[in-house]
């Protein structure tokens, strides 16, 4: 059967988009249009190019840099970006022709059109170019200008998850002219179609973006948008009461409690695709030792955490990606048992203690501090003495691609909302540092599932490969497996129209102050 996306159905989507944005943050009195919108955040970006974005943080202020050919909403359902409809050819199943949205231009002038569709995909795809996230688009083969608006893309085998892969944010449109002109300066001079354009970058600082007047989706209703990096929680939850910001992201709980009796103030909160997890360097002194890594797993009181810590604002991670995704298997948590913790310490030959370093990220994840410090008491009480050091974000991952660690606490999102995007980079021996399996986990057997689910286009054979590799890195502690954050933005109450993904994902386009 052709899959096909008519004209009609988008704009169906589009109008029902629109309805549950305008509704994302309730209103209080209407303000004239025009207005600067404060955004409150906890870390700065990595790098404007999104062909070279490793993180959900930076992706979250890129996301209103690009535009895709497709997207999705806040269902996680696949809806028209730049392209309008599309079809897969039934015959081959591999062939996908797109029809692209016309008249749409970059932020330089450039024309938005086939052959720069062209030039993004194949800039992901070839080798030379190093995008860490080529994986999500390797299975690419050709990319065809048919005319000014069409595109044909061919991939080397069936793909039951291309369109999300397409969603993903590596296969934003980045302007060809701005390619051939900055190359790898992309980093610091975006040139999207996006509804918002950058203007300054004070590292550490701010970042300043202006409405893009020509959206093509309609001009944004304020006039600029100020994203203030705060890494403090506390200042970043009196910038949002005091009114010096309009919105703010990753308030820790107890900020939270405080603000949700004030009148000025709407929360949005939502699910997220993220698990919380802690990297455990498989290929590292004791943690080679998968007993030491169950021992972790039980050690860990989660359910506390979940319930002191972060207020109940996340789920206890019976896999390694959450029910939010595509393919999420209930494999069931490690439970609670120190006992069991100390005696597969004793097997392992560490029964008289054992000394480790955790890296941990500050105003990254909600409460991770906190989170940080209280792993660090449980796994005392098994004999486990674990040092924490603590990283600003940016500067964690850099320094996390270099595989020097013990373990590392972060979070992992798939842009995708498929298992692919959640088990492969994290999880395929060829994605060790500087790629994404951050805790150097290998098992062949894994590998070969993950690279078998890659080709296949059957649903029910796909999650029966996925139930395999789930239940296998659960079984080897690859992790020490923690939570699914939710989310919570912030708005004050004159704001309308945040729009908050599960895939963390906050879209200012229809903003209105």
């Amino acid at each position: 059967m052709k899959r096909t996306v008519r004209v009609l159905t988008a704009a169906i989507l589009c109008l029902t988009l629109l309805s549950i944005v305008v509704t994302g943050c309730t209103s209080g009195t209407t303000k004239e249009e025009g207005k600067e919108l404060v955004v409150a955040i906890g870390t700065d970006v990595s790098t404007f190019d999104p062909h070279f974005t490793t993180d959900s943080a930076t992706e979250v202020i890129n996301k209103n840099l690009y535009n895709n050919l497709v997207r999705f909403n806040q269902e996680m359902e696949l809806i028209p970006d730049l392209a309008t409809n599309w079809e897969l050819d039934p015959d081959d199943g591999v062939t996908w022709t797109f029809e692209l949205r016309q008249g749409v231009k970059f932020h330089d002038g450039t024309d938005f059109n086939a052959e720069a569709v062209k030039a993004c995909l194949e800039r992901v795809v070839d080798k030379d170019t190093g995008s860490p996230r080529r994986s999500v688009l390797e299975m690419i083969e050709s990319v065809e200008a048919v005319d000014e608006y069409t595109v044909k893309i061919v991939t080397g085998y069936p793909c039951g998850s291309f369109l999300r892969q397409l969603a993903h944010p590596v296969a934003a449109m980045i302007s060809p002219t701005a390619i051939e002109k900055y190359g790898k300066d992309l980093a610091r001079n975006p040139v999207g179609t996006g509804p918002l354009k950058l203007v300054e970058w004070s590292s550490g600082e701010k970042i300043v973006m202006e409405g893009n007047a020509d959206y093509y989706d309609g001009a944004p209703k304020v006039d600029k948008v100020v994203f203030r990096i705060v890494p403090e929680d506390a200042t970043r939850a009196m910038l949002i009461e005091s009114g010096q910001a309009d919105v703010a992201m990753r308030l820790p709980i107890t900020e939270l409690e405080r603000l949700r009796s004030n009148q000025d103030l709407t929360f949005i909160e939502t699910p997220t695709l993220m698990t919380m997890y802690v990297a455990l360097n498989n290929q590292k002194g004791a943690l080679a030792d998968p007993r030491v890594r169950q021992a972790m797993n039980y050690a860990v009181d989660k359910e506390l955490i979940i319930k002191d810590i972060v207020g109940d604002l996340a789920i206890l991670a019976d896999a390694p990606i959450s029910p939010a995704t595509w393919g999420h298997a209930e494999i069931g948590a490690y439970p609670y048992d120190p006992e069991k913790a100390k005696t597969l310490l004793e097997e392992a030959g560490y029964g008289d203690g054992l000394e480790l370093e955790l890296w941990t990220p500050v105003g990254r994840y909600l409460m991770d501090q906190q989170v940080s410090v209280n792993l660090q008491a449980q796994l005392a009480e098994v004999g486990i003495d674990m040092k924490i050091r603590q990283w600003e974000f940016q500067a964690l991952m850099s320094e996390v691609k270099k595989g020097e660690f013990d373990m590392v606490l972060l979070g992992w999102s798939p842009s995708t909302g498929d298992a692919d995007q959640g088990l492969f980079p994290v999880f395929e021996s060829s994605q060790w540092p500087p790629g994404s399996n951050r805790a150097h986990y290998k098992n062949e057997q894994v590998d070969q599932w993950l690279k078998q689910a890659k080709v296949e286009v059957v649903p029910e054979e796909r999650l029966a490969l996925y139930q395999k590799i789930q239940q296998t890195v659960v079984d080897e502690a690859a992790w020490l497996f923690l939570y699914y954050p939710k989310q919570v933005v912030v708005c004050r109450s004159n704001v309308q129209g945040v729009e908050v993904l599960p895939t963390e994902h906050i879209l200012l386009g229809q903003v209105k102050k």
